[in-house]
């Protein structure tokens, strides 16, 4: 009896301790074939190696601690009267502190509720400057440094699963990408254990919404300028604005390592067919949207 209590309390604990993607986030989605912690573990290796080389961290002074104010003056102790003002300063030492030493909370990754499906949180503000470097290397140095991921796409915005948020969160990224400068788009939508959202209400509302941003903006399923992505996963709508798309294989770092490998062979190649969608997402639709 005793066993089986101290199993409950450590199961419980666990689940206590996850993190769960919640509106207002911003990180990675990427899917794998059933290897979900190998592909976790890639993700963490890849993402910590070239934001490293982006984002050198700059090494400030150390925050003040508490055993520092026993050296002040008696001049110091009685300017510093006020209790409130001694704990508001020990409560941002030790804010900045806990953002020091733990530096691996740049990556966090979170339950997504959806198998083979996994988002990684960041407090990067552009995650898709990381993922652009990810992906142009590789197709330049043609290293292959996953095995188990699969799609790979940055995701600038989250909120809830409705027309009425998805249409707010969405205007703001569009104000950044098609109101000043017109550009092709399509809009590339995937929906996972939902059936209350619309896909075709939301990829209309979407396409009229970027053209009243901007008359050029126009329509191109074929080469696109940009693509809109709208991943949905049970009551959150993750979107993201991408550009070369279909050249980088819809952001499928496996068909990008075979396209590489093929490259090196010799001879005249055959005609590529095109990549079958990933196993994960046989049941996801994918749209794009004309006038």
């Amino acid at each position: 009896m005793g066993d089986t209590r101290k199993k409950k309390k450590f199961y419980f604990r666990k689940r206590r301790n996850k993190y769960f993607l919640e509106p207002g986030f911003r990180g990675f989605f990427c899917t794998c074939n059933f290897r979900e912690k190998d592909c976790v573990k890639e993700m963490y290796n890849l993402l910590n190696e070239y934001a490293g080389k982006l984002y050198p961290e700059v090494e400030g002074p150390p925050p003040v601690a508490l055993a520092d104010r026993e050296d002040r003056t008696d001049s110091d102790s009685e300017s510093e009267t006020d209790i409130g003002d001694l704990l508001k300063q020990e409560v941002d030492c030790m804010k900045s502190y806990s953002q020091k030493s733990l530096k691996h909370k740049r990556f966090q990754v979170v339950e997504t509720g959806a198998s083979n499906c996994i988002f990684i949180k960041t407090n990067l503000p552009c995650p898709e400057e990381l993922t652009t470097a990810i992906i142009k290397d590789v197709c330049t140095t043609k290293v292959q440094k996953t095995r188990h991921v699969l799609r790979f796409l940055p995701i600038m915005a989250t909120c809830k699963a409705n027309l009425p948020d998805i249409m707010e969160c969405a205007g703001k990224l569009f104000d950044k990408f098609f109101l000043k400068k017109s550009s092709t788009f399509a809009v590339i939508f995937n929906k996972r254990f939902n059936s209350s959202v619309s896909r075709d209400l939301i990829i209309k509302e979407l396409a009229e919404l970027i053209v009243l941003k901007n008359n050029g903006n126009k329509a191109d399923l074929k080469n696109p300028g940009l693509c809109i992505i709208v991943e949905i996963i049970k009551g959150i709508c993750l979107l993201s604005i991408v550009d070369n798309y279909y050249s980088y294989k819809k952001y499928n770092l496996n068909e990008l390592y075979k396209e590489e490998s093929n490259n090196d062979c010799d001879g005249p190649q055959p005609k590529k067919l095109k990549p079958e969608n990933d196993s994960i997402e046989k049941k996801s639709t994918e749209e794009a949207v004309t006038n």
